[in-house]
Formats: structure tokens, sequence, C-alpha cells
């Protein structure tokens, strides 16, 4: 009988020794895709709007993030803005933006606008910041992006300087995505 016992011991532990190993091995294959977040499989991810300017809309498109930030920054800023007009989703950037000059240092990249956009709305504002965030933030050698109109710098509603932005500036509670 205890001879037994040790037999159900024995063969317990091994069950529970194979089921931590799965467990754990299933965790290091979710942190690989955590960590590569930034590369989608099809490319890389540029993020349009919706018609209405509720929704990021993420298209996978086939440009090297690993490129200089400086001409990578450039190259995605003009993707963004190429969108088909019989396309269910359009631009971010609002067509009454220009962004006006866009420079990459330090691991920011500033992108600065047109006087213009001081004049949308709300929603195509956090909409427009988010897309050109999570778009930017992809290239190697940029985690923030800064924003500007006319060269001086974007203060919210209360008075308070914005400074740079990276993903998880925008919730994704507040953030709606398809």
């Amino acid at each position: 009988m205890r001879r037994d016992t040790v037999t159900k011991k024995r063969t317990i532990s091994i069950c529970i020794l194979f089921v931590l190993t799965c467990v754990l091995l299933l965790c290091a294959g979710c942190s690989k895709e955590e960590d590569d977040s930034t590369k989608t499989k099809g490319g890389t991810g540029i993020y349009y709007t919706n018609r209405s300017y509720t929704k990021l809309i993420k298209k996978d498109k086939k440009i090297d993030v690993d490129m200089n930030s400086q001409l990578g920054a450039e190259e995605l800023l003009d993707q963004m803005e190429k969108v088909e007009k019989s396309s269910k989703y359009k631009t971010a950037i609002p067509d009454n933006i220009v962004i006006s000059n866009v420079t990459v240092s330090n691991n920011i990249a500033y992108v600065d606008f047109s006087i213009g956009y001081k004049k949308i709305e709300p929603n195509e504002d956090v909409i427009c910041k988010a897309a050109i965030v999570y778009t930017l933030t992809q290239l190697k050698g940029v985690g923030y992006v800064e924003f500007t109109v006319s060269g001086r710098p974007i203060i919210d509603t209360d008075g308070k300087l914005i400074g740079a932005l990276n993903r998880d500036s925008f919730l994704f509670g507040e953030l709606p995505m398809e």
C-alpha cells in the first residue's frame, strides 16, 4: 500500500511539473509577442480613422521601420495621408491640417502642424495625435512624439503643455480602435 502511495505522489508530481512547464512555455511565447508588438506580421501599421473620426484603423504596409528615423518619419507621415477615395477609412490627419515639419532627435519625433490645427474638433484632435503617435513610434529610434503648432508647443484645455506623447499616453478605454 505504501508503494502505491509513493507511485501516485510521483505521478501527480510529474503531472504538475508538466503543466507548469507548459504554462512557462506559453508565457515565454506571449512575452515575445509583446516585445515585437511594434512590428506587425504584414508590415508596418499605418493608422487611419473611420469616416466619422471615432475609431483608429490599422492597415499594414510594407515599410522598413529600421531605416533612418528621420527618413522613416517622413515616409510614414506621407503614407498616412495616402488613402483611396473609395476606402471605408480615411486619413487621421484632417484635410485642413498641414504638417509643416517633422524632425527626429533623441528618441523624439517633433511634428509641427500649420496654424489650421487650432480649428479642428476635439475628437479629430485626439484621433489625429493618437494615429501619428502609434504610427511613428514603430520606428527604431522613436519612442515619443511631441507636437507643436507653428513652432509653439500645444497646450491642453487646462493650460498645461502636452509635451511628448507615447503609446501609453492614450488609454484604450478612451481610444476606440478597430
